[in-house]
Order: C-alpha cells, then sequence, then structure tokens
C-alpha cells in the first residue's frame, strides 16, 4: 500500500467506513502473521496487537454507528495510552530463553513478517493523521490524533522487536554496542 496514495474520503462517515476497513486488514494481517511466525516474542506481540485493532475496530464502528444516528454528541472518546514494547518484553521475560531458542528453528522469515507489519502500521498512521487534519469535528479528531499516536507506538514496537530477532543480547546487555 503506498501511503502517497492514500486519500480522505470527502465525508466523515465514509472516513469512519475506511478506518474500519483498516483496522479489519490489521487485524487479518497480525492474526495470520501470528500463526505463521515461528519466534514466541514475534508471536507474542502480533497478537497484542491484533488485539488492539479490534479494540480500534469496535471504536469506529461505535462513532460510525452514531453519525448514523446523529448521536456523536453522546460518543465519550477516552484517552488511552498505547501499549509500548517494553510492556510486551515485560510480560515475557520469562519467556524470552524460547523465544532466542525459537529463532534458530525459524521457518518462515519472521523478520520479513514484521518488516510488512512495520509498512501497515505506516499507512494506518498516515491515514489517521490525514483525517484528524481533515475533520472538524473536534472528538473525531481527538480520537484520530490518539489512533495515530497507538499506530506510531505499534510501529515502534514492531522495530524493537525486530532489532530483538536481529540480535537478542542487545536486550540483555549482553553487547557493548547499540
Amino acid at each position: 500500500m503506498d501511503i502517497n496514495n492514500i486519500e480522505v474520503p470527502a465525508t466523515l462517515k465514509e472516513t469512519l467506513q475506511k478506518s474500519i476497513e483498516l483496522e479489519e486488514q490489521g487485524y487479518q494481517y497480525y492474526t495470520d502473521a501470528a500463526e505463521k511466525v515461528t519466534n514466541s516474542l514475534g508471536k507474542r506481540t502480533l497478537e497484542r496487537l491484533a488485539n488492539d485493532e479490534r479494540i480500534h475496530i469496535k471504536r469506529f464502528t461505535e462513532l460510525y454507528n452514531a453519525v448514523s444516528d446523529n448521536t456523536i454528541d453522546k460518543v465519550n472518546i477516552e484517552d488511552t495510552q498505547p501499549t509500548t514494547f517494553d510492556e510486551i518484553f515485560n510480560r515475557l521475560k520469562d519467556q524470552l530463553d524460547d523465544a532466542i531458542e525459537d529463532m534458530s528453528e525459524k521457518g518462515v522469515d519472521d523478520e520479513e513478517v514484521i518488516e510488512m507489519a512495520l509498512d501497515l502500521e505506516n499507512t494506518t498512521r498516515f491515514f489517521y493523521e490525514n483525517a484528524a487534519e481533515s475533520t472538524n469535528d473536534p472528538k473525531i479528531k481527538k480520537l484520530y490524533q490518539l489512533l495515530a499516536n497507538e499506530e506510531k507506538a505499534h510501529y515502534q514496537i514492531l522495530r524493537k522487536t525486530i532489532q530483538f530477532l536481529e540480535d537478542p543480547s542487545l536486550f540483555f546487555g549482553m553487547s557493548g554496542s547499540h
């Protein structure tokens, strides 16, 4: 997907529909990729991102319905903190030995799968930033800004996951160079 060719639709309803489609694509990709990736850290990361995409689908569906029903004023958009790599990494510390062992038994190219996920996150973030700029509704603008930040955090999670796959010793202080 070429981020330079993504256009924000003219109406809020169409923009929300496009957002739902992007999140559904992300969910499907992360779910499928989590089944293919052999490294346990990569798998858990993709599963977490799939769950985040599911939450985004729910949010956009609620907004879409509120716009359709003309009840957008009743919708409350809450600030949420995006998931960070450190949160995932800290939850998985006990399993990291398995993740390192998994890397020697790679079947699919885990790094390539994660690189494709990086492209997806970057594209979605770009769309949300443009959608935030193009709407006049402060609630919708806030939501798109929050989601753009979440997609940016997802991108950073995936980037660190690739770094882990390339050199796990960096994460355990075993290597002198970063």
